[in-house]
């Protein structure tokens, strides 16, 4: 379907995420996600303040793909961002 939000396969999908400070310098972060086709996707961060004004967000990410894409295997993937704030 034609949309602006983000690319999906189906007739409608469902995003849900939640972010949980558990120290004053780290923060949890998840998603999840899944689409009218059968995908599910999920990641999950944490946002750490080493200093002030300099944040590490290590991310996994995690997809399995519907029987329709005809993607057999699951998809992992991960992604460090490094921020500096002036």
């Amino acid at each position: 379907p034609t949309q602006f939000y983000g690319a999906w396969n189906g007739d409608w999908a469902v995003w849900g995420g939640a972010s949980f400070k558990v120290t004053e310098k780290a923060t949890i972060n998840g998603q999840v996600a899944y689409e009218d086709e059968g995908t599910v996707a999920a990641a999950l961060n944490v946002a750490y303040e080493l200093v002030p004004g300099f944040v590490i967000t290590p991310e996994i990410a995690y997809t399995s793909f519907g029987d329709d894409r005809g993607v057999a295997d699951d998809a992992f993937g991960g992604v460090i961002r490094f921020q500096r704030n002036f």
